[in-house]
Parts: structure tokens; sequence; C-alpha cells
């Protein structure tokens, strides 16, 4: 029983990990400028840990400075990944479709 008790207790949980450091969101944010990439892409140019990337890569997106151009095989894996950009001019652009409220008749 002892055992059992010593090997729950073994890993304490540790929150101390800062996940949103400033100068790595800047770095992710330069990286996806100039170059399409994926977030393993990213790891390997800058060294920051991949799930904070992702985590970077979810508040550029929802703050509007980044974006998912395609969908396509990673070159490392081959497994499909979105490819990001922060470059607006790469970025897919949905047309603003006007709804009818009345129907034509």
């Amino acid at each position: 029983m002892e055992t059992r008790k010593a090997a729950i207790t073994a890993a304490p949980k540790i929150d101390t990990a800062n996940v949103h450091n400033p100068t790595d969101l800047t770095k992710v944010l330069d990286y996806f400028r100039y170059t399409v990439g994926t977030t393993l892409d990213c790891f390997f140019a800058t060294g920051i840990l991949r799930n904070c990337i992702t985590w970077y890569v979810r508040d550029l997106e929802r703050l509007g400075l980044l974006q998912a151009i395609y969908v396509a095989k990673d070159r490392r894996t081959h497994f499909m990944a979105k490819h990001y950009s922060a470059d607006p001019s790469k970025w897919v652009n949905k047309p603003d479709t006007q709804l009818s409220l009345f129907g034509e008749g």
C-alpha cells in the first residue's frame, strides 16, 4: 500500500512554466512573417518548444496577425498539417457575401 502512495505523490505538480513569453511570441511572429511553414518548422528554426508555439499561433490567429493559408503534407512527418503565414498578401481572402433578407420575386 505504501508503494502505491509513493508512486502517486512522486511527481508533484509544478506550474512554473512561463508559456507567454513576449520575446518568444515575437520570434514566432517574425518567423511566420518571412516564411510559410508549420509549427514543427518554427520549432526547428527558433528553438522554442512546440507546445508553446501552438499557444502562440492560437493567440496570433485570434489577434488577426496570423492565418493558416493551406493544409498539405509536412515535409518531415509526411502527415497533413496547416501551413501558416503572417504575410497578409498570402492570406486566403474569404469573399463577403451579402445575404438577402427578402427572397427575389
